[in-house]
């Protein structure tokens, strides 16, 4: 990016903000300009003596003996880690296996990294590359490093995603269950190599304090399923303690706080509590644990909704900040650590509308972005659990520690698998299993999540989610897509439609923006124009042009429906207009989709050209006509019938209808080829375009089917 190119991006940015935030902005941009001129030549990492006064002891051996021994801070496997390893492996069949393949991987270096594929790294891990561009940043202060160039395409969250080591855990694990010291001998290696590469505030892997606080928590895991090792020796425990000490000063130092408010911040305020529990007595651990909660109660009043929903307006960012604000929860509760009442009513929540999003098929919808994000990973079938939209384990922990039946219920429909109870086992062992027995089938009702903006329409066989909310963030869009009026639609446990996913951030400008974009969406685009504007080269920043209108929501028993509008401004007297109408009838099985759109102001009848695009999974999927139908010989499939002309004849005067080949990526870093049904006319916002989704099993229930739905139909003009 060039000079004026940053300067035109800077000035936008500052346009964009309201004049009512501009104090916090303002006070955030000048501490961080501080920071950026100063920071590398005032940083003070912490030495012995320094270190043995904050913790008020004499010498290494009077400091390690006590955090070794000590009795509180409690940790959730009580100091017995290799008993609760037992019990896990016992109620979850096939783990030992699974965690000695992952652990032995790790021991290999061998790490699949946001969509590189397993890939060796052989004996010295490069912690400060991406490996998968080649990229390499050197190791000087983190304010002096270039962590993006839109037009190289260097991707930084490869070296920070690796420096998260969650991978220690799972080694950590093996560790518990096997006794293997090999595991913990890797684990003194990896941490004491990174220190080697990483000092105190050096190299990319120090650039952000939500990945210092993700860091942290995982080296605390890890350490604690070893603990046990004669490998974690005195001079490594004394060095461990150190770091972490300086990844709490780090946080309170680097605190990322300014407008608008994101998930990072909320890591950044937990990070500081677990560190503050974890760390005490040391003489600052006080006030991180004080300065993290307070903080933490007000920052969840902004950035979660009344119903419990992120206000990112993405539910993979609802679900990472779910995960991170229930782990600092159980870990407060289990150390009688009092939380505000605010932080908890907020968290019940989150954890309510995680379930009520819930997909048939166990995953959470994609709505917005997704970067495949973890606080702690501790379920051990990483590949089944590969698209990292799997909350049921999360869902099984909450309901354990909040006694909430209703929650297991859910997260065990339609069978029971040890595999998502994982999390709650190690954490809490035989306490979860009076949750999560004899468990009943749970009622699936329609709902709305109305500060979202997300309507879920479905029953005990279909599940539908409708998205009409406006940009997230307080306007900003930071994770927010063009997706007004999109929707995924699940038949059984058979994904059909699908939202395409996110793919990458900074490491592709232009893949990126097109993941973003409303063609990339279920929904329909006007003459190519987006509903908001995307600014091409700020990732993390999007237009708030449209204004949504909800006209009504509602449900008769046989009928659901859902009714709403959006429009957004094109030039001074033009605007974009899309109305659609959602009809899910229960009984007959079948959803119709009604759509107006054009523009408002103007000429009100001029024609535009209208695409409406419907992204499928990677599957079979044929195009007769006008009529789309999937190909799957057994179990159910989809047709979708528009009732924009004659369907059942030769005549389709106007409209057309192609199959295209897109991209659907279910993981950060990997995509793989989908197909997009496209129907192409010329309207206006007065003409009403209906689509009829049917589901069917085989071609002769399609036929009578088709027949039975079209009449009815029909029967309505």
């Amino acid at each position: 990016m060039n000079i004026v190119e940053r300067a035109n991006l800077t000035l936008a940015r500052m346009l964009a903000v309201p004049f009512t935030c501009y104090p916090r902005v303002v006070k955030h941009v000048v501490r961080r300009n501080w920071h950026s001129l100063t920071a590398s030549r005032t940083i003070k990492p912490i030495d012995c003596t320094e270190l043995f006064n904050d913790f008020n002891v004499a010498n290494a051996q009077e400091l390690t003996d006590r955090f070794s021994s000590r009795e509180y801070p409690r940790f959730f496997f009580m100091f017995d880690p290799i008993k609760r390893a037992d019990y896990v492996s016992q109620q979850s069949p096939g783990l030992l296996n699974r965690v000695k393949i992952a652990s032995d991987q790790t021991v290999a270096h061998c790490f699949d990294m946001l969509g590189s594929g397993l890939v060796n790294l052989e004996s010295k891990i490069p912690w400060h590359k991406d490996f998968k561009s080649g990229h390499e940043w050197p190791k000087m202060h983190f304010t002096k490093l270039d962590l993006v160039d839109l037009e190289v395409g260097f991707d930084v969250k490869v070296p920070w995603e690796l420096s998260r080591f969650q991978h220690l855990v799972t080694l950590g694990q093996g560790y518990a269950l096997t006794r293997d010291e090999t595991y913990a001998s890797e684990f003194v290696s990896q941490i004491r190599d990174w220190w080697s590469d990483n000092p105190y505030e050096f190299g990319p892997n120090w650039a952000n304090a939500m990945e210092v606080s993700i860091r942290s928590v995982n080296w605390i895991w890890a350490y604690e399923l070893m603990c046990g090792s004669s490998v974690l020796d005195r001079q490594f425990v004394l060095d461990y303690i150190r770091s972490l000490c300086e990844h709490g000063r780090y946080i309170m130092r680097y605190l990322e706080s300014g407008w608008p408010g994101s998930n990072h911040y909320i890591a950044n305020l937990c990070g500081l509590v677990w560190l503050g529990i974890y760390l005490q007595p040391y003489s600052e651990s006080g006030i991180w644990l004080d300065f993290g909660l307070g903080k933490l109660s007000e920052e969840l009043q902004n950035q979660v909704n009344d119903d419990g929903s992120s206000y990112e307006a993405s539910t993979s960012y609802h679900i990472l900040v779910t995960e991170m604000v229930f782990w600092t929860y159980a870990y407060c509760k289990m150390n009688d650590v009092v939380v505000p009442k605010e932080v908890v009513d907020r968290l019940v929540g989150m954890l309510d509308v995680t379930c009520s999003l819930l997909r048939p098929d166990g995953e959470i919808p994609l709505i917005g972005d997704c970067d495949s994000g973890r606080w702690i990973s501790l379920e051990s079938d990483k590949e089944d659990l590969r698209t990292y939209q799997d909350a049921r384990g999360l869902l099984i922990a909450g309901a354990v520690v909040f006694g909430r039946e209703d929650w297991s219920a859910i997260a065990n429909y339609p069978q029971q698998d040890f595999r998502r109870h994982e999390s709650a086992l190690w954490a809490f062992g035989d306490e979860s299993v009076s949750v999560t027995n004899g468990l009943q089938a749970p009622d699936f009702d329609s709902l709305s999540l109305a500060d979202a903006g997300w309507y879920v329409i479905r029953d005990d066989d279909n599940y539908m989610i409708i998205q009409a909310g406006e940009n997230g963030s307080e306007g900003w869009g930071t994770h927010a897509h063009n997706d007004i009026l999109s929707f995924e639609l699940l038949v059984g446990q058979r994904a059909f439609i699908i939202d395409p996913g996110s793919y990458v951030y900074t490491g592709n400008y232009r893949d990126r923006n097109m993941y973003r974009g409303t063609a990339a969406h279920n929904t329909i685009q006007i003459d190519r124009h987006e509903m908001n504007r995307i600014p091409e080269k700020d990732m993390f920043r999007m237009n708030n042009d449209a204004s949504v209108t909800i006209h009504e929501w509602d449900s008769d028993g046989n009928r659901t429906w859902f009714d709403a509008e959006y429009v957004s401004p094109v030039s001074v007297v033009k605007k974009l207009y899309h109305r659609r109408k959602f009809e899910y009838f229960h009984d007959l099985d079948y959803w119709v989709i009604s759509d107006s759109a054009g523009y408002v102001g103007g000429d009100e009848d001029e024609l535009s050209n209208i695409t409406m695009y419907f992204h499928f999974t990677n599957l079979c999927i044929e195009l007769d006509g006008l009529v789309a139908r999937t190909c799957f010989q057994d179990g159910p499939n989809l047709a979708v019938l528009p009732l924009y002309d004659d369907v059942v004849g030769d005549s389709h005067t106007g409209i057309d209808a192609i199959i295209n080949t897109g991209w659907v990526s279910s993981r950060y870093g990997v995509q793989e080829k989908g197909p997009i049904l496209q129907y192409s006319m010329l309207s206006n916002r007065q003409s009403i375009m209906k689509t009829i989704l049917m589901p069917f099993h085989d071609r002769l229930e399609f036929d009578s089917r088709c027949s039975e739905v079209l009449h009815l139909q029909k029967g309505e003009f």
